[in-house]
């Protein structure tokens, strides 16, 4: 199994329907990976083995939530950034009040939302995340913890053991919000999150903060603006990826040549993705800034600045989950049960040859905020990065400019 979870839900029980829904789901699962994964190989792994193996337990799971998680763990084993079973969807929403992310090789808690029990608790930002529910989060296993407790086993009350930045450790329970989900609501959440800003500091230069790759004609925009400055800080910390063609677009119209984006292997091709330069495009100096939940598209324009030496890379490590993937839909049972795969569909590579996956990018300059500074709302990064480009602004100040 996946994980060992400390008093995790099983959800409801499970009916004759129910296992035969499921028997479907997996038969549906295993044809997606023959069908579409990248490597016919599948790393070694025994799939036909491993889908025999689920099927036995599906026959004797007790609940709904652990029969998830065996077909959740049935595409884990492929230790893939970007195959993963997407479950049903469910009425009610669980939300934790709390995020953390890696800074460097510690996990810290980054933002707590004011009216959370998180917040109660009085857990916030620069606490280092000992233990989550007798798991030590780390690099190797954060995000499939967040993929985990988000899609697999939300969580109603989760135990948080923690370290201050001023040295005191602290062990409490930290109760979730749970909250009927509306899909009007949820689409406007995830329009205002991917949402690009942008600032200038001084009169030279101009920060964008681009928090996902999604309209190509947003880049078009935000690069037409920041042609009236000799420097763009760009900055994709917390960008987790998204479209080809926006990555293409961002590569067009920051280099005055030819670049070869990537050279994508899928099951039976080789493509290679090249993006020609724009005509009006930035020339001005560019400062890239990055951290670990940078992902994908992110990663991979961040790595193209370094292999032309367009620019300079600063921040932390990225996540190192590059791939290009396929999301399968799926509809079974009478009353339709919805749910999806994505499928890992292309090996990306970089012009030198070489796989982001598992490594990431690292910066031309490691620059990592303290716990005090996320305590005290500092930007250390964003700070150093406006000093590179010649202006001057407080890790206080950067730490306000997009409050």
């Amino acid at each position: 199994m996946f994980f060992v979870v400390v008093a995790a839900q099983t959800g409801p029980a499970l009916s004759k329907v129910d296992r035969d829904i499921l028997a479907t789901m997996l038969r549906q699962i295993q044809d997606d990976v023959e069908k579409h994964y990248y490597d016919p190989a599948l790393h070694g792994v025994d799939f036909e083995a491993s889908v025999r193996e689920a099927g036995e337990r599906l026959k004797t799971t007790t609940g709904f939530d652990d029969a998830l998680e065996t077909l959740s763990d049935l595409l884990i084993q492929l230790d893939d950034s970007h195959t993963r079973f997407l479950p049903p969807y469910r009425r009610a929403r669980v939300s934790y009040g709390w995020q953390m992310a890696m800074v460097g090789s510690v996990p810290l808690v980054v933002s707590v939302e004011p009216d959370s029990d998180a917040a109660a608790k009085g857990m916030a930002p620069g606490d280092r995340v000992l233990i989550l529910n007798s798991l030590e989060p780390n690099r190797a296993n954060l995000s499939r913890l967040a993929y985990f407790y988000r899609f697999i086993r939300p969580q109603v009350q989760q135990r948080v053991s923690v370290l201050t930045p001023d040295g005191a450790a602290r062990t409490f329970d930290v109760k979730s919000r749970i909250e009927s989900r509306r899909a009007d609501l949820e689409i406007e959440d995830l329009l205002i999150r991917a949402r690009d800003v942008s600032e200038a500091v001084g009169s030279d230069t101009l920060v964008w903060r681009m928090s996902v790759f999604a309209n190509p004609d947003r880049v078009e925009a935000m690069i037409g603006k920041a042609r009236g400055y000799k420097t763009l800080v760009l900055d994709l910390r917390g960008n987790g990826g998204g479209a080809v063609d926006t990555l293409r677009g961002l590569v067009s119209r920051c280099f005055d040549h030819e670049v070869l984006v990537a050279t994508v292997k899928h099951r039976d091709k080789t493509e290679r993705e090249v993006a020609k330069p724009a005509r009006r495009g930035f020339t001005g100096k560019l400062i890239v800034l990055v951290d670990s939940r940078s992902a994908s598209a992110a990663e991979v324009f961040a790595r193209i600045v370094q292999l032309e030496k367009r620019g300079t890379v600063i921040g932390d490590r990225t996540a190192g989950a590059v791939m290009t993937s396929r999301v399968i839909p799926h509809k079974v049972g009478v009353a339709g049960v919805f749910y999806a795969t994505t499928i890992t569909i292309g090996d990306v590579r970089m012009s030198d040859g070489a796989s982001l996956e598992k490594v990431g990018v690292e910066p031309d300059e490691r620059l990592l905020p303290s716990p005090s500074d996320l305590a005290a709302g500092r930007d250390p990064v964003l700070a150093a990065a406006i000093a590179m480009a010649g202006g001057s602004i407080t890790p206080e100040q950067a730490g306000k400019l997009f409050k």
